[in-house]
């Protein structure tokens, strides 16, 4: 599978991961005395009647509850453009002959892919990624025996790139819990289980590497980095402490040609179980909404305002009709604290907001003209007010750009100027976030960029690029020319669409 985009529910450390005080006992796994719960967390690697390193005992008890996802999906048949095609048939022959099938000829194609998971409890609810099921139209599931079940999608959430299928399961199917309250550290041993390049039951070892790394538009996740050799199929395999708890959700790897370079990331614990919990029970994940735009404090900027740290959020923009308008926040207000916490950047307190139930009143810290102030505000949700989707916070939001074609964009403001080192003469929008494998990314388009035109048309702000794609949607069009620019070099690009439903 490609690997990215997707994200937990905010403010939500990693290094906050933990476990219970037992793990599942259909996996034969004794729970802990008082005395051990007592004894330091630290634990030796696990050792075989001889002495050597064997993790043989843990993966008896886990490798059941792993299973592959089989995913199906129709895709669009690639076509050559038609002056390739003659240049091919002038040098080369009748593209036939080389391709297997009708050259050029429209329609769609079957393409099947695979991804891991695993059960979370007896009732048959199995978590993945959801890039390893986004688009498909048939799942199954194959079990460690080697039986195949049908699934069904009961909800998934592309902003933690987590999924929850749904089969019936097997009597006494074994199932195993994400981890609560253990500090997860650089240098813990971690397995990792799931089914790379379809080989079923493929167990690695390794470290935790690194905590809080941030990956794909997983802006609601700090990820947890380990070197357990992670590969393509692996996606949406459960990470393992010595103690058989899920630590994490395999949904990433650093890689410059598809293949395990032992650079891995998994989506926290805590981050999963949350939003899993809130998949199953409703099918969706909803969120905290403040409607502001906001970036990071500089040295520079602390020392104008007076700071000795650069911490806290810098409120660039203030989104019209949102909570934040409604509580009083004003561009150029710096969060200092959510609730008493304290807020360390813009990505600590978009989880930490997001983290928050809509409605829910919430005490908000913030430095205006040298002087602190407390603003109280009642959370929205991110997907109630057409505010939210039309004027994307930076690195945040979700609408039809980004969900259907991997596009964020913002419009080009003074911050985002002086941010990506965009000329004063340049008109358009810039681009903020562009999720990987993506119609986007196939298009060209990266981070910083500004967008000038689409279909002729001037990208004057982020509601008329909108407007102009929905536009050629509703024509069925395939896809629209943009022009674009990178610093001072600008060119075009065709930006896949897909069809509105």
């Amino acid at each position: 599978m490609s690997v990215s985009k997707k994200s937990g529910t905010g403010a939500l450390r990693a290094g906050a991961i933990g476990a219970a005080a037992g793990v599942v006992a259909a996996l034969g796994v004794i729970s802990m005395t008082a005395e051990a719960q007592q004894a330091p967390r630290l634990l030796a690697p696990p050792v075989a009647a001889d002495g050597t390193l064997s993790f043989a005992d843990l993966v008896e008890r886990v490798r059941p509850a792993v299973v592959s996802v089989l995913v199906e999906r129709e895709v669009q048949r690639p076509q050559l453009p038609s002056q390739l095609e003659e240049f091919f048939r002038f040098r080369f022959g009748d593209p036939d002959d080389f391709f297997g099938s009708p050259f050029g000829e429209e329609g769609t194609e079957r393409m099947q892919a695979q991804g891991s998971g695993f059960f979370v409890d007896g009732e048959g609810h199995i978590v993945t990624n959801n890039h390893v099921i986004d688009g498909a139209d048939r799942i199954q599931v194959r079990l460690n025996d080697g039986a195949v079940l049908s699934a069904e999608l009961v909800g998934a959430d592309p902003l933690t790139d987590l999924a929850v299928l749904k089969v019936d399961p097997p009597k006494n199917q074994p199932f195993v819990k994400f981890a609560e309250d253990v500090n997860l550290r650089v240098g813990d041993w971690v397995v990792a289980v799931g089914n790379p390049f379809g080989l079923s039951g493929t167990v690695t070892a390794g470290i935790v590497s690194a905590i809080g790394g941030e990956g794909r538009d997983a802006t609601y996740v700090d990820f947890i980095q380990i070197d357990a050799p992670i590969n393509r199929g692996n996606s949406g395999g459960p990470t393992f402490d010595l103690k058989g708890r899920v630590v994490g959700v395999n949904t990433a790897i650093y890689s410059t040609n598809g293949g395990n370079m032992g650079i891995g990331f998994a989506i926290p614990a805590r981050v999963a179980k949350e939003t899993v919990a809130q998949l199953i029970r409703n099918g969706s994940v909803v969120r905290g909404w403040l409607g502001v735009s906001i970036q990071p404090v500089t040295t520079e900027i602390a020392a104008a305002l007076g700071r000795k740290e650069a911490k806290g959020a810098l409120v660039a923009e203030v989104i019209p009709d949102t909570p934040a308008e409604r509580a009083g926040f004003r561009s150029g207000d710096l969060v200092l604290a959510l609730e008493g916490k304290e807020i360390a950047d813009p990505r600590d307190l978009t989880r930490s907001v997001a983290a928050l139930p809509p409605g829910q009143k919430v005490k908000v810290r913030v430095l205006r003209d040298g002087s602190e102030r407390t603003l109280t505000v009642t959370l929205g949700s991110r997907d109630e007010s057409p505010a939210a989707a039309n004027r994307p916070e930076p690195r945040g939001g979700e609408d039809s750009l980004s969900t259907d074609l991997g596009l964020r964009v913002s419009e080009l403001n003074g911050p985002l100027r002086q941010q990506f080192r965009i000329p004063e003469d340049v008109r358009g929008v810039v681009v903020t976030g562009v999720r990987r494998g993506s119609p986007a990314e196939t298009a060209g388009l990266r981070t910083g960029m500004v967008i000038l035109e689409v279909d002729g048309a001037p990208a004057t702000s982020p509601n008329a690029l909108k407007k102009v794609i929905e536009d050629a949607q509703k024509a069925g069009k395939e896809a629209v020319l943009m022009r674009f620019q990178a610093g001072e070099v600008k060119q075009f690009g065709a930006l896949p669409l897909k069809t509105a439903e």
